[in-house]
């Protein structure tokens, strides 16, 4: 009774308290919306209730054993607290649903809402607040018809949300006609739909014959009737993009904003072989205005085409394979979330002017699976992300301003939603700094790096001004201050020097270069917080060009040092009065022309796709290559490029390491010469890493050598199998054709199972168990005339390695000829195997030998005819022996009675 008291406490508690930042289901995701405090995830078989936390509250199961259903639509109406859901059960059904409680139905209709196909399709609350629709865009079964002639097809309509609407709940009938929009598209496909403020707006593909187009329809929402919200349908073409045509629309977001509304849609060129297949594009769709071709309200002719397309106003990431994207807004700056094709979250964050910043990875999985094209962000704080990768859910934190200890850090991460804070000296969120100054990324650019300086000239003295990039809000004037010193001196000359936020600025002697380089310890101070920086003041006058003609070496040092190299003097000089640094490559670019070696090119990289584990011993194929020093490796998702040393190099082959990666995708590569310039652009893919299912077979005989099959996912980026605990590393080799890979068993005598592993670059993946056992063992054969054929039976000891009949090779030995012993059949205690006769049949052998795998012999029987022969007779002899023996013991009892 006790028990029963307990498992009726605790069971419901542990139900509500045990929660995970991951969930998986029994079946596959379909959908999954918010509403208010809940989360509604939709499976194959099941309705699930959970709380934010991803604790599970309710259960509802749509199918079951007779009745197969698919629900098509998913819909929280919080001004009503219910949930709609309508399916394809027997011909169609809706039913609104308690919001708190799901497993409380409130009303139910037999009505076709939802796609019947497995197609892609819109739902949402519309319209205005006095009467509110549910408006459905969705592909009908008459569009896929080809005729050039055929009639207009429905595509979207308003359906009735409650009952005290005209028509009751579920109707979409007006005034006795059905008023909805229209298409002569012979394919339709809705991708996204929103509300924003008196506007509706719905984002959908469409093809007729091999042309395919991105459309955005518009309608007024303020509208009361269902037939002048859709009469005032306005329509655009979206186009993306320059460098190639993305007529696909993949997913979308809308951004928020002030007065316009910006839209970010990712496009696809529809080549997964392109490492930049899809495009992330912005949109200002405040204004759309004009027709598309193909769709119009009912009663009208759908052929009219009007008004301009729409183009982007920025795009702002190429990747191989994005599949969602979300977005919240920060101040002036945009954070985006982007999930992808091959099982990452991304996020990415734009400044003022749409200019991304370096991309940070918050999640990867460890396989392929793609993350669904809608995502959702906890609607409490924002601060959380909801992605589905097939049968999982993740809860995922879209700040992560703790793991950042230092200001240096925190500043590095160019996350708007983090900053430090300078009363708990923390990395930290706006609202976790209350009434402290808190430092951020700057609001107008996200390319200025923490401390930046400039020596310059006014033809009097020389002058430092130092920038802090960093942004402040404060609700008072914190203490700001510089120093700069060289040792143990001040470098400004008297008190010139000047500290106004975020910038410092003095002069100093021109004498104070004159010995070389100064090397300089500048130091701010915002309130308590300082920051230390060294600088090296270079005298511009003093980098010589020792050549006869310019030097691109001494430009690249010119300008790297902040000096200004003069094209017509041919020498670097200072900068009058300061202003923009200028970039290496563009400064610098007419000297390309003066190098004295052939410019290397890259023809070929084997492998080209490796794991994000990394990879050894790359194999480049190329041209001139004796004069390049190392590799550059730089990624989309990777603002920090990485570089590679060669060490083993010819005029046509280099080989060096690929480094790992905290991302997947497509990297560029390209060899670096002395002048550090860059040659050639070809691709590497970095992917998941490799999946091991199952070896067959699982055991091997000690003496080795048997081929081991590991069967898997992405086994074309596996290096070499190991044991352990012997530590033995073995080659693999990959099979195209199978996407296995394969490698031969080594010796071993010690006991006990061994773990499989796979090395991937510096790291490895586990497999499975690995036992050995004794070497096949074979004590004799007979041999048996059939027809032609002479028949070999070899006898084996029982053994656990379930030989295969392509491991096992028996040749019969007669004389000085060799017959091949075809084999037929492979038991526990017996091989049975032919040698074929032809015009001169076998009637004999000698001897056979077995060889199992590619260890070589394992064993060479000698079993003569005759030898059994006399073996037969001595048995007879020795029999014939006994029973004489036991006659004359049995006379000689009887004499002795």
């Amino acid at each position: 009774m006790r028990g029963y008291l307990l498992g009726i406490f605790v069971v419901p508690l542990l139900k509500h308290c045990i929660c995970s930042d991951v969930v998986n289901f029994d079946g596959d995701i379909k959908d999954f919306v918010v509403g208010k405090s809940k989360l509604f995830v939709l499976t194959d078989h099941r309705l699930h209730q959970m709380r934010l936390d991803l604790s599970e509250e309710k259960r509802k199961d749509i199918t079951n054993a007779t009745h197969q259903n698919r629900v098509n639509i998913l819909v929280p109406f919080e001004d009503n607290d219910t949930l709609i859901t309508c399916g394809t059960f027997s011909k169609g059904y809706c039913e609104v649903l308690d919001l708190n409680d799901i497993t409380k139905s409130i009303y139910d209709e037999s009505e076709s809402i939802g796609p019947k196909q497995n197609e892609k399709s819109v739902a949402f609350i519309a319209g205005p607040s006095t009467g509110r629709f549910l408006l459905v865009g969705k592909k009908d079964e008459q569009t896929n018809n080809p005729d050039p002639n055929r009639n207009p097809s429905p595509v979207v309509k308003l359906w009735n949300t409650l009952e005290s609407q005209i028509g009751g709940i579920f109707n979409n009938i007006e005034e006795g006609s059905t008023p909805l929009i229209q298409s002569t598209a012979e394919d339709v496909e809705f991708v996204d739909g929103f509300q924003r403020v008196s506007s509706l707006y719905l984002f959908l593909n469409s093809k007729t014959g091999s042309e395919s187009k991105v459309h955005v329809l518009w309608m007024d929402s303020n509208k009361i009737k269902k037939t002048e919200i859709f009469k005032s349908l306005q329509a655009a073409t979206i186009e993306c993009c320059d460098d190639k045509a993305r007529p696909v629309l993949v997913a979308s977001t809308v951004i928020p904003s002030g007065n316009s509304v910006i839209w970010a849609g990712v496009f696809s060129a529809q080549d997964q072989q392109d490492p930049e297949n899809t495009a992330l594009a912005l949109y200002d769709i405040s204004r759309v205005r004009g027709r598309v071709k193909g769709f119009c309200t009912i009663g009208e002719k759908c052929d009219s085409e009007s008004g301009s397309n729409l183009q982007p106003l920025s795009v702002v990431f190429k990747y191989s394979s994005m599949s969602s994207v979300a977005a919240v807004r920060s101040e002036s700056s945009t954070v985006l979330f982007i999930g992808t094709s091959d099982g990452q979250l991304i996020k990415l964050r734009l400044d003022e002017k749409f200019t991304p910043g370096c991309p940070i990875v918050l999640y990867k999985s460890d396989d392929e699976r793609a993350v669904l094209p809608r995502m959702h962000f906890d609607p409490v704080d924002f601060k959380h992300i909801y992605v589905a990768l097939r049968k999982e859910l993740r809860r995922v934190s879209v700040v992560q301003c703790a793991k950042h200890t230092s200001l240096k850090d925190c500043r590095a991460a160019l996350d708007p939603l983090c900053g430090w804070c300078l009363n708990t000296q923390r990395c930290s969120t706006k609202d976790e700094c209350s009434e402290s100054p808190w430092m951020s990324t700057p609001k107008n650019s996200i390319q200025e790096p923490l401390v930046s300086f400039q020596a310059w000239d006014d033809k009097s003295s020389r002058n430092i001004t130092l920038h802090l990039g960093l942004s402040l809000e404060s609700t008072g004037n914190p203490a700001f201050s510089c120093s700069f010193t060289t040792g143990s001196v001040n470098l400004c000359d008297g008190s010139d020097l000047t500290a106004v936020f975020p910038n410092c600025s003095c002069s100093f002697s021109d004498h104070k270069l004159y010995t070389g380089d100064l090397n300089v310890t500048a130091i701010v101070a915002v309130k308590d917080q300082k920051i230390t920086e060294m600088l090296t003041l270079r005298n511009c006058l003093n980098i010589k060009n020792n050549s006869p003609n310019p030097s691109y070496k001494q430009c690249v040092q010119c300008v790297s040092s902040g000096c200004q190299w003069g094209f017509s003097s041919q020498r670097c000089d200072w900068k009058h009065g300061p202003g923009p640094q200028l970039h290496v490559q563009d400064a610098c670019r007419d000297l390309f022309t003066d190098m004295d070696y052939k410019e290397p090119e890259i023809l070929s990289l084997e492998p080209n796709k490796v794991s994000f584990h990394g990879r050894n011993n790359v194999l480049l194929r190329g041209r001139n290559l004796e004069s390049v020093t190392k590799i550059h490796i730089q990624g989309d998702l990777d603002c920090i490029s990485k570089e590679s040393p060669v060490f083993d190099r010819s005029s046509d082959t280099l080989r060096f390491h690929i480094p790992p990666s905290g991302t997947k995708g497509t990297v560029k590569v390209c060899v670096v010469t002395p002048d550090d310039r860059c040659h050639g652009n070809s691709i590497i893919t970095y992917s998941s890493q490799p999946s091991c299912t199952g070896i067959q077979p699982t055991v091997s005989w000690r003496s080795g050598g048997r081929k081991i099959d590991v069967q898997g996912s992405s086994m074309d980026t596996v290096e070499s199998a190991l044991f352990r605990p012997s530590n033995k590393v073995l080659q693999t080799q990959y099979s195209k054709s199978s996407g296995d890979v394969w490698f031969h068993s080594p010796r071993y005598d010690g006991g006990g199972p061994l773990s499989l592993l796979l090395k991937v670059g510096n790291s490895t993946v586990d497999c499975k168990n690995f036992s050995y056992e004794p070497d096949p063992e074979f004590v004799g054969f007979t041999t048996l005339q059939v027809a032609n054929d002479l028949q070999v039976n070899i006898k084996k000891k029982p053994d656990a390695l379930n030989l295969s009949m392509s491991e096992v090779n028996v040749t019969g030995l007669q004389g000085d000829q060799s017959y091949q012993c075809v084999l037929e059949k492979i038991e526990s205690k017996e091989i049975i195997c032919k040698i074929k006769g032809g015009s001169g049949a076998v009637t004999s052998v000698d001897s056979i030998t077995i060889s199992v795998g590619d260890s070589g012999d394992l064993l060479t029987g000698k079993h003569r005819e005759y030898l059994v022969f006399f073996s037969i007779v001595f048995s007879l002899i020795c029999f014939f022996f006994i029973l004489i023996f036991c006659s004359l013991l049995s006379i000689f009892r009887v004499d002795s009675i």
